[in-house]
């Protein structure tokens, strides 16, 4: 993980630290700090690293000018420079490139060491890495082992969670051809912790078998929601083109006891937008209709018996023949029983889909025009589509 720029200079704002170019990147993150003394040097760096210079190694104005873009180069989030002997000033075109790229320029006094400053940005960032850390283990034992409440409820209280607040859970999935699908993450759970951090104090962002799980707590349902909705778009605005975002909101807990409820049936609506069962707008818990009632199964066994008494002979006689009649059926009850729209969804003629009814009726041993039947039928897809 690594902390926002801004956030950590505030952590050294009393050792004369002044920002003179770049403004527009102090939200840049940093994952950790190096001295860099000249520009070959600058190859020893990597993305949201911060660089520190006291210029003994540059011989002239252009040389800092030429370290600094080639930092900007690597993705450095900025630089603080140590004014004094070896670099008096700071040149205009120096100032004009970082104000152009938005690259955060800082300057100390020479009375100031440098290795103070560092030591303390280092200090921060272990600290706020620790914060994370034992804060997501917490939440992630509450999610897990929910009756072992010595595992989350000291180690939370002791981050200033309560028990009895109300808890969701989100959960995000991103469909991505990176070649490191866990540092793609890692890059945008820093962003939503920035993001979030702006507006709640009472969260946590982390990664679980490769989903971004975000835990609210102590909120309402319409600030949850606003939230959300607000991480949805930005997350979506950082998405490339082969991207594809599926989430999934959790109902409010009655205390983090029951924080696995929440996890549960964010997961399930997760899957469902993934599965693409459902809109990509409807993420919320409280907005599902049908599917609240089935999430609320925790005995999958019954699901499964449900399952096997209702579609399954037609699923296995799908896969043994090669046929489509679990497709045709669930057309059918989709278009409340009009064989002409199932014959023009499918694309076939009306004969044919009279035809697989047919065959479905006397595979299911049910009557078609049976209103309980096809209830009972719309019910198992329904809960095929969560299991």
């Amino acid at each position: 993980m690594a902390i926002e720029l801004s956030r950590l200079i505030e952590k050294v704002k009393h050792l004369d630290i002044s920002l003179v170019a770049g403004e527009r990147g102090i939200s840049n993150y940093v994952s950790w700090v190096h001295m860099v003394e000249t520009v070959e040097a600058s190859d020893f760096l990597d993305n949201g690293q911060l660089a520190f210079t006291t210029g003994i190694g540059l011989s002239s104005r252009q040389d800092l000018v030429d370290l600094i873009r080639a930092l900007y180069e690597k993705k450095v989030s900025g630089i603080i420079i140590n004014i004094g002997p070896f670099i008096e000033e700071i040149s205009k075109e120096a100032k004009d490139f970082c104000d152009e790229k938005g690259f955060p320029l800082y300057v100390v006094p020479w009375k100031v060491h440098l290795t103070e400053i560092m030591r303390i940005c280092c200090f921060a960032i272990t600290k706020d890495e620790q914060r994370i850390m034992e804060t997501s283990a917490a939440f992630k034992n509450a999610i897990c082992f929910p009756k072992q409440e010595e595992l989350y409820v000291v180690p939370l209280s002791q981050r200033s969670f309560r028990v009895n607040w109300r808890y969701s859970v989100t959960v995000m999935k991103i469909e991505s051809r990176a070649d490191s699908v866990e540092e793609r993450l890692e890059s945008l759970c820093v962003v939503l912790e920035s993001k979030i951090r702006h507006k709640n104090k009472n969260f946590a962002v982390f990664i679980n078998d490769l989903e971004i799980i975000i835990v609210f707590a102590n909120l309402t349902e319409g600030e949850l929601l606003n939230e959300v909705k607000d991480i949805k778009v930005s997350i979506k605005a950082l998405l490339t083109p082969d991207e594809r975002l599926s989430m999934g909101v959790g109902r409010l807990t009655k205390s983090v006891r029951c924080l696995y409820k929440s996890y549960n049936q964010a997961r399930s609506i997760q899957r469902l937008q993934e599965k693409k069962k459902i809109d990509e707008d409807n993420f919320f818990y409280t907005k599902l209709g049908i599917y609240r009632l089935l999430m609320g199964i925790e005995d999958r066994e019954i699901m499964i018996d449900y399952y096997n008494h209702t579609l399954r002979k037609l699923i296995e006689y799908d896969n043994v023949n090669n046929s489509n009649l679990c497709q045709t059926l669930r057309s059918y009850l989709s278009h409340n029983g009009s064989v002409k729209e199932t014959a023009d969804d499918l694309f076939v003629h009306r004969n044919t889909v009279n035809y697989k009814l047919n065959k479905i009726e006397e595979l299911l041993d049910i009557e078609m025009s049976s209103l309980t039947a096809r209830a009972e039928l719309i019910l198992a897809f329904k809960l095929m589509d969560i299991m």
